[in-house]
Formats: C-alpha cells, structure tokens, sequence
C-alpha cells in the first residue's frame, strides 16, 4: 500500500484536518476572551506556539494509535479489517463538521461585534469632541479597528529629551510632550498614560518592555527637541512594546511658526499607525483652545512648566506671571486663561493671596477661557472648583464638572476631578469608578492613588483605601497627604496605634495635627484631642474650621462641632463641600435636625 493510501487508512488526514480546524476555533476564542480577561498580548503567541508544536505531535499520535470501542490501541494490534478505521473516520468527519459550524458561527458572531463597536464608536462623536470655538466646527475623532479584538489600545508619551545647547529650554520639549500628550487623550479608542506617569521616566534610561510592563501600555512614543532659536527639529518614533518594532518614526525640521502643524502631523501620524482614524471637520485644536502666535505657545508652555513644580508661592507667582506673557500675546489664547485660572486657584487655596480676591481672579480667567473655547474642559474643572467650595452652588458645580467629562472623559485630570466630586455627595459607584479609571490613566501617579483612597474611606471600604494609601506611600515615600489618608484608613479600622505613627509621619503641619487630635479622642484622650485643638487655632486660625467641627463631633461635643460648621461656611472652608455629606468621622452626628439642614442649605440631595 502506497504512503498516502496508509495514511488515509490511519485517518491521519482527518486527524489533520480536525486539528487544524480544532487549532483556529481555539485561537478565535482566545482572540475574543483574552482581552476581556486581561491576559498579555503574548498570551495569544504563546497559544499559536503550542498548537503549532502539537501538530506534529498529533499526527504521529494519529499513526501509532487506533481509537477502537475498546479503547486506544496500538496500530498493529487492531485488526486490519475496514470497520474499526472506518468508525474512527466518521467520527471524525462529525466532530470536524461541528467544529467547522462553530467557526462559522464565531465569524457571525465577530462580525457582529464588531459592527455595534462601530456604531458606539460612531454615536460616541456627538459627546467626545474635540475643542471647537463659536462658529468653527469641532476637530472630532472615533476609533476604527483599535485593537484585535476590539480591544482599546494604548499608548505613553515619554517626555521628549531636550537636545538644545540651551538647557533652559526644557520647558518647550516638555511642553511639546503634555500637549501631544493631551491631544492624544481626546482619541476615543485610544488609552493615553498620563503625565505624572510618563514623566516619571524623565532622564532615565529605561527599556521600552520595562515601560510597558509598568504602565500596561500596548505602544510608546518617544523623541527628542532640539530648539536653536527660531528653528525647532523634533524627531519622534513609535514603538510596539510587544517586540520594540518601530511602526513610525519622523523628523521635522521647521520655525517655530509651524511648530502647531507638526504636533498635528504627529498626532495624525499616531492615530494612523494605531489603525484609528481621525475625522476632521472645520480647524484644528490648536487654532480654537490654543494660538498661532509662536511667542504667545512659548510663554505658555513655560508657564506650564512651572505649574508643574509644585505649588512654592514663588513658583505658582511664576507661572502665572508666564500666562500674563502669553495672553499679552494673543489675548484669544484659552489655554493660557485656563492656566492661569488654575494657578490662582492654587495661590488662594494656599492661603498666598486672599480667598475673595483670589478666587475672583480665577473665576474671571476660567470664564473668559469657556467663552473662547466652550469644547476645552480646563476651564470647566477649575470653576467646578470654584462653584462647589466658594460659591457652595452645587448645581451649577454639576453642571461644570459633567461637561468637562463629556468633553474629555480619557483626561486623567478630568476623572480625578469628577470622582472627587462624585466622593463629596455620597455617589460613590460612580466615584470609584472614576477614581479607578483615573489610576488606569495614570498607574504610578501616587495622588491617583491617594484620591482612590480618599474616594474608598468615603465609601467606608477601609481595608480597600489602606492598600490604596499604601501604595502612594510606596511610590512617594516622602509626598505630603499620604501618611493622613493612611492614617484615616486605620483609625476608621480601630487601629489607633498605627493611625498615631502614620499622622506623626505627615509633613503637612494642619493634617499631621488634625490626625493626631482624632486619635486622641478617638481613644478617650480627651485633654490631649484638646490641646491638639488649642495648637491648631493658634497656627491656623479659622482656616481649620471644618477640622474642628471633625475632631469635636468624635469628642462627642455636637454643639461645638455645628458652630464649627457654621464658621466653615462662613470662611469657605472647602473641607466643608468636599467632606460634610459622606465623611465618616461625622456619621454621629447625621441623627441630629441641625445636620440635615445644614446639608439641605448647601444644597446636597437626600441619598437614595
């Protein structure tokens, strides 16, 4: 008998086919589940390799071994009758048959998928706009084949390296890198890591998997800034993380008045690259929120810059004074209002300025930025601020924040933002969730972190706001607010020692002392929760007049807690609308008639 006619006669052939029909079911369901269940993308190489190394491991199990109603034998000793060979090829043929209808059915069923993801996809560009200007058309976008799968795909922007002779000029390859970063976040489809992430890796040499290792990020986006003048050469390059291959990689060289063309190229050129696709209708971004007046894009990137150096009164006067540069120079920049309404909050909130007048200065920028850019979110974020903890108009603090998401939902600063809001009225599914998605946007950011873990201890999920609190500590040993969200974690678990270490490890001097106080009187230590108090007023004044309402309330002193209160209100104590509906060192006193009144006037609903 010839070599085919044996093979036939083993069913070797059938076993062939079955397998090969069996292998790509199996790597359709991976396909469609792996996503879904979170595994790597080298999960799906990982299963083609062991079905790639089972074929020929199937097909010599085929020749040695003969399926009979006894059981696996050995070829040879199966008779060489025709019937039992037979048997075996018609079962095969059915199981091959089955399989053959699943994969039909997993082809129908992807390509319906695929079809409503469009169709979300396509609705989705009523609500996920780009910054548009009255009487300009929005720059839009929608994601076409994001991912196998439908899976999202995602991207770091690592901060352009500063090529320039002129070390100073790291402010512009910074700035170049957020605002690409931020043009990006607009892309529906597309998961952009946020800037404290990204930046994280400034100066570093780090390796591409490492990155995407620890930001869970399918693709990089690397280059460098060489600024002589007014002549600028960036040089970008897309990587996948998969296998470090480069997708797309591009110099330019041009004047600084063609620097907002370029971000638009390269922004174009990434979305392609990533099979997402960009539709365009009426000018760009960077003509309606931003400028085309190169000084006036400078002076804000350098005012950004130095936003992003903490909040020092000298370095936030600075900023600001770099916003003053740049609407002096185009005093249509919306941008620049927004940054400097966001810097003056800063400078109030520190108490570096008046709360009136410097509130009032916030506003008017924040203002004027919606009036030139109504589809750019900063402005909107800044008056939620304002409108929630100044105006106590919780209505029209809504309203703020639900649009600022509509317009930018994959913005890390949007979805802190909103979950903190969300937190401060008692919503908390929704808090959490944008709590979450903001450490999604940003992974090694610790105030992502330290806002889950405030948004969970207001949700009362304590064990869960520790190990949030714990690994903000983790990541910024020495960041200011850690060590008292901690604190609050333990103590809300009756772990009062380790509240007291984690408050005394605090360096923000009014939380370290208003951890210790509840400490102390949640203990029983009466005289020293009250000394802790008489410290606090004489450092602080009234500007803690809501952390005296907290600490009397756990003394079990209601009177006092509500004049507290009431002085809060009266100084616009912004612990008073960020905490008073859902805090739980205030839980005692939610039986009492002056608390429901107290939150009916702010404004705050009944919970469902």
């Amino acid at each position: 008998m010839s070599l085919l006619g044996e093979l036939k006669r083993r069913n070797v052939i059938r076993v062939a086919m079955f397998y090969a029909v069996a292998a790509w079911v199996l790597l359709q369901v991976g396909d469609l589940l792996f996503g879904a269940l979170g595994v790597p993308a080298w999960g799906l190489k990982l299963l083609l390799g062991l079905l790639l190394l089972g074929f020929p491991m199937a097909l010599v199990f085929a020749w040695v071994y003969e399926l009979t109603p006894e059981g696996l034998k050995r070829e040879h000793e199966v008779d060489r009758s025709d019937s039992i060979t037979q048997q075996t090829a018609a079962r095969l043929n059915a199981l091959v048959a089955v399989l053959l209808v699943v994969a039909i059915g997993l082809l129908v069923a992807d390509r319906f998928v695929n079809h409503r993801q469009g169709a979300t996809a396509a609705s989705s560009q009523a609500i996920a706009k780009g910054a548009g200007s009255a009487g300009t058309a929005p720059t839009s976008y929608s994601a076409a084949g994001a991912a196998p799968g439908g899976a999202v795909a995602s991207i770091a922007v690592l901060p352009f390296v500063n090529m320039s002779d002129d070390k100073a000029n790291e402010y512009f390859s910074d700035g170049l890198t957020e605002e690409l970063l931020n043009v990006l976040a607009n892309v529906p489809g597309l998961r952009v890591i946020a800037r404290t992430s990204s930046f994280s890796y400034k100066g570093k040499e780090v390796k591409i998997s490492e990155v995407a290792r620890d930001l869970n990020v399918d693709h990089v986006l690397e280059g460098s800034v060489r600024k002589s003048g007014n002549r600028v050469r960036i040089t970008t390059q897309l990587i996948r993380s998969s296998d470090s291959s480069h997708l797309w990689s591009q110099t330019y060289d041009r004047d600084l008045n063609d620097i907002f063309a370029v971000q638009d190229e390269i922004s174009s050129a990434v979305a392609d690259a990533l099979k997402l696709r960009l539709l365009r209708a009426g000018e760009q971004s960077s003509e309606t929120s931003g400028t085309r007046v190169s000084q006036a894009y400078e002076a804000y990137l350098r005012g950004r810059f130095l936003r992003h150096q903490g909040e020092a009164e000298s370095t936030l006067r600075q900023a600001i004074a770099s916003f003053d540069d740049a609407i002096r120079l185009d005093p249509n920049y919306a941008k620049a209002y927004a940054g400097r309404a966001d810097a003056l909050t800063a400078l109030a909130s520190n108490g570096y300025v008046p709360f009136d007048s410097g509130f009032a200065q916030a506003r008017e920028a924040a203002k004027h930025s919606i009036e030139l850019a109504p589809d750019l979110a900063d402005g909107y974020l800044t008056m939620n601020f304002l409108q929630q903890s100044v105006d106590l108009d919780l209505v029209a603090a809504t309203a703020s924040v639900r649009r600022a998401l509509e317009l930018n939902p994959g913005s890390y600063d949007v979805q802190y933002a909103y979950s903190s809001f969300e937190s401060s009225g008692g919503r908390n599914e929704t808090a959490i969730a944008a709590a979450e998605k903001a450490v999604e946007l940003d992974p090694i950011a610790p105030g992502a972190y330290l806002n889950l873990a405030n948004t969970l201890l207001f949700a009362r999920q304590y064990e869960r706001a520790e190990r949030a609190a714990r690994r903000a500590i983790e990541l910024a040993p020495d960041r200011p607010a850690g060590h008292y969200s901690l604190g609050w974690a333990l103590l809300l678990q009756g772990r009062s020692d380790e509240a007291m270490a984690a408050f005394d490890a605090e360096s923000i001097p009014w939380q370290r002392m208003t951890g210790r106080a509840l400490t102390f009187a949640r203990t029983g230590k009466t005289d020293l929760a009250r000394a802790e108090i008489a410290s606090m007023q004489k450092q602080l004044g009234d500007a803690a007049a809501y952390q005296y309402a907290q600490i009397n309330t756990v003394l079990g002193d209601r009177d006092a807690a509500f004049r507290w209160l009431e002085t809060a209100k009266r100084v616009h104590d912004p612990g008073l609308m960020g905490q008073v509906y859902a805090d739980p060192f205030l839980d005692p006193l939610r039986s009492d008639p002056r608390y429901e009144a107290l939150v009916r006037e702010l404004g705050f609903l009944a919970k469902n």
